[in-house]
């Protein structure tokens, strides 16, 4: 059995057939007749319907507004939080590519491969002024921090102007 899109189903069970008729013998014995009771008090309540009805879209666009991710396809949502997720192993991915195109292209300047010009390789990169910035960032520690900024402040800092106070004169 497939669904329509206009809402008709073929039945095809004799169990889904009967229900069918069951349910239309009691829209036709029980509901039917109510909407002609009820059909007077709606026309006073409708204006009121339309009201909140008219209040309610205008409600849902602002938050489609606001919230314009509501708007789009599940599989677009679904990638976007995929990058967000992944994005620390992608940029580790790129750093570690980066790394070893530098050393190679290093170890091509240097001379080849073996233990030496391997060695020779790693000193030159580690006495590099970027790595020997970092390690001193990581390798310090707070106190030695605050005493090297306080230097730094001290040696920035003008000599005290010398005033020359007047005195004052008078009767005390």
């Amino acid at each position: 059995m497939a669904a329509q899109i206009n809402g008709e189903v073929h039945p095809s069970s004799a169990t889904l057939q009967k229900s069918i008729e069951l349910g239309d013998s009691a829209y036709q014995t029980f509901a039917k007749p109510l909407l002609s009771i009820f059909a007077r008090p709606y026309q006073y309540v409708s204006p009121y319907v339309k009201k909140a009805d008219h209040l309610g879209a205008g409600a849902l666009n602002k938050i489609d507004e606001r919230l314009p991710a509501l708007k789009k396809p599940t599989n677009e949502l679904y990638l976007g939080g995929k990058q967000v997720v992944f994005y620390p192993v992608v940029k580790g991915k790129e750093t570690t590519d980066h790394v070893f195109s530098i050393y190679s292209s290093e170890c091509k300047k240097v001379g080849g491969e073996g233990v030496v010009t391997t060695a020779r390789l790693l000193s030159l990169l580690a006495w590099s002024s970027p790595a020997r910035r970092w390690t001193g960032l990581v390798t310090s520690s707070e106190p030695a921090r605050r005493r090297r900024k306080r230097l730094a402040s001290k040696q920035t800092r003008l000599p005290p102007k010398s005033s020359t106070r007047s005195t004052k004169t008078g009767d005390d």
